[in-house]
């Protein structure tokens, strides 16, 4: 079967199994993920012989990673709603003037659509992406059985509700074929640990779909004990308390010194826009600061679950006891 531009590699194993799909650079200015796959897939090739199922590795947004912006037209990781993939399916078959995001969703449905047509056990996909803020890596993906057991086969904070904020994400629309999903964020855009990283979360995905056994893929359990050893000190999970959306014309500026998981209270100032200051309206933690020009998500406030519920049967003990003595 030829396959479509974009494919970094298609690598199919010795035998019937699962297949894995990871996708890099759906933000044009995020590309620690593509360069980790055109890594790693000689020496995925290299263990065929060994392997059960497929391993297909793809880039995103060919055009926005050549020009090194997030988009240069619309926002390629908010375009899968099933309207949007229609009005973009419209528009390419129509003839009209089309933009470079809805010649992405083409190339990117055809590509799927080879997925289907080719696998030879359950689907697993693991998108990868990276951070405008400094700090730790982080995943996340939905809470049900299947994903989280696939999600936390990699040791770093899990992030839960985090795609119920976001709308159109590919992710999402994964999710909706069936597919067993997960995301994963790498660090910031540039720094030399986020393709590292990117790297060991694949080489987990790998093992945890079952494409390799333990004995073939040692980078597995290397890129295990780094990002153990790096998301020590953080929270294992963590849920969404709340986004801060940015509007066209808010001009909204995230001030400096921000870090993913930084503590932050009620009341903090954590940047500016066009009506003033803004402020985080609950405390937890910080995530994904906005340092770049593009993007309609300002920063992202998340809590400590275990934290969390362990304060509340303090509390819980607390009121018993006072109840009991009254």
């Amino acid at each position: 079967m030829e396959r479509g531009e974009g494919v970094i590699g298609w690598v199919e194993g010795r035998a019937r199994g699962p297949l894995l799909l990871c996708v890099g650079g759906l933000h044009g200015n995020e590309p620690a993920g593509v360069r980790a796959l055109e890594e790693l897939v000689s020496q995925v090739e290299s263990r065929r012989h060994v392997m059960a199922g497929d391993f297909v590795a793809v880039a995103g947004n060919l055009q926005a990673l050549d020009a090194g912006r997030r988009f240069l037209s619309y926002d390629l990781n908010r375009a899968w709603t099933r309207s949007r993939i229609e009005a973009a399916r419209g528009r390419v078959s129509s003839g009209e003037r089309v933009c470079c995001e809805d010649r992405e969703v083409i190339r990117l449905l055809a590509l799927l659509d080879q997925v289907a047509a080719g696998r030879r056990g359950p689907v697993h996909a693991l998108d990868l992406h990276s951070t405008s803020g400094a700090g730790g890596p982080f995943s996340t993906a939905a809470d049900s059985p299947r994903h989280r057991h696939f999600v936390m086969s990699i040791p770093v904070p899990t992030i839960q509700q985090l795609n119920q904020h976001l709308e159109g994400t590919l992710i999402c629309h994964l999710d909706r074929l069936g597919y067993t999903t997960a995301v994963f964020e790498s660090g910031q855009h540039e720094e030399p640990e986020a393709e590292a990283r990117a790297a060991s979360a694949v080489w987990l995905a790998i093992r945890a779909a079952g494409l390799l056994a333990d004995p073939d893929a040692p980078e597995a359990r290397r890129g295990y004990r780094t990002l153990e050893r790096e998301s020590r000190r953080l929270p294992r999970i963590l849920e969404m308390k709340y986004r801060h959306p940015i509007l066209d014309g808010d001009g909204y500026l995230t001030r400096p010194g921000f870090r993913n998981f930084q503590p932050v209270r009620a009341g903090d100032v954590i940047g500016d826009d066009r009506h003033g200051t803004v402020i985080s309206p609950k405390s937890g933690r910080i995530l994904m600061p906005l340092y770049q020009e593009l993007g309609e998500d300002g920063f992202f406030v998340v809590r400590d679950i275990l934290a969390a519920r362990a304060r509340a049967q303090r509390c819980a003990r607390v009121a018993g006891m006072s109840g009991s003595r009254g």
